[in-house]
């Protein structure tokens, strides 16, 4: 009897010893983790904003750069009828 009753009290002791481990080392990395997993998605979900914006600028700018051209030939094309006007 004497023997199960110290079996018990190592066993209730170890249970102690285990839960105070988690709550005291365990816990505090896992809520960090999870803190840190909140924080990073936050970050990506900037990020994708982020690259969305600079898609839409690039699109912008490609389409400016595009007219750059025309706007050269219209402008001689002024140019030259001025010319020609004055003449």
């Amino acid at each position: 009897m004497a023997a199960i009753k110290n079996n018990d009290e190592l066993q209730d002791i170890l249970s102690d010893i285990l839960v105070n481990l988690k709550l005291k080392f365990i816990q505090p990395v896992l809520n960090e983790n999870s803190r840190l997993l909140a924080l990073m998605e936050d970050i990506k979900i900037q990020d994708q904003a982020g690259i969305e914006e600079l898609k839409e600028r690039v699109d912008q700018l490609e389409k400016k750069v595009e007219e750059i051209p025309l706007l050269v030939l219209s402008a001689i094309r002024d140019a030259i009828n001025q010319a020609s006007g004055e003449v």
